[in-house]
């Protein structure tokens, strides 16, 4: 059984669904006093939604469960960062969790994606080699993906790499449909000014 909260924030008792506000002050706690009890209620809370929530994205049971325990982790050191007049508790953490997922893509969808890539590109000799040549550098390409603002990184990653349409990626990121492809229109704007005509 649960003991008491003892620290000064006044956190109340863990319920089956927590408020908001009771989220927020659990968060407050960790920050200002790194409360174990307070990290416990909202591990409770969100450990299991977030494994449910990665494997519902693809994710096998292992790297979903990973993945929520990375996200907590993260949780945990970062509680300071959490500003509840930016973002309700669960988006952040939310938040968390997707910045982890792409960093994993970024690890390994786009070796795969560059794989693929060369595998299926047909050997025409030396025009062929031409043609590779004119082809956009995907080294400089994904350097540049990688310098894109978050906001702007997170719907291209969902498009190209979880293959979502925009009205999808609007629903997973809790953003309207304009303001998705308000961001795919600049960062696809900042890519080809960037690499020229070869985007």
């Amino acid at each position: 059984m649960m003991q008491a909260v003892t620290t000064t924030t006044d956190i109340p008792d863990a319920a089956p669904k927590p408020s908001s506000e009771e989220a927020v002050r659990w968060l407050q706690a960790i920050s200002a006093e790194r409360s174990r009890d307070a990290f416990e209620r909202l591990y409770g809370q969100f450990a299991p939604k977030l494994k449910s929530y990665m494997i519902r994205q693809g994710a096998d049971p292992a790297t979903a469960d990973d993945l929520a325990q990375e996200t907590m982790v993260q949780v945990w050191r970062k509680a300071e960062q959490y500003d509840p007049a930016k973002a309700a508790p669960a988006a952040w953490i939310y938040r968390v969790a997707r910045n982890l997922q792409i960093d994993r893509l970024r690890r390994r969808k786009l070796h795969e994606v560059e794989l693929t890539a060369e595998a299926d590109r047909p050997d025409e000799g030396p025009g062929g080699h031409e043609r590779a040549d004119e082809r956009p550098d995907a080294d400089r390409l994904r350097e540049l993906v990688d310098t894109l603002p978050d906001d702007q990184l997170d719907v291209v990653r969902l498009a190209f790499f979880e293959g979502l349409s925009h009205s999808e990626i609007g629903q997973r990121l809790c953003i309207p449909l304009g303001t998705v492809k308000s961001r795919m229109r600049l960062a696809f704007g900042k890519l080809r000014a960037a690499m020229g005509e070869q985007l």
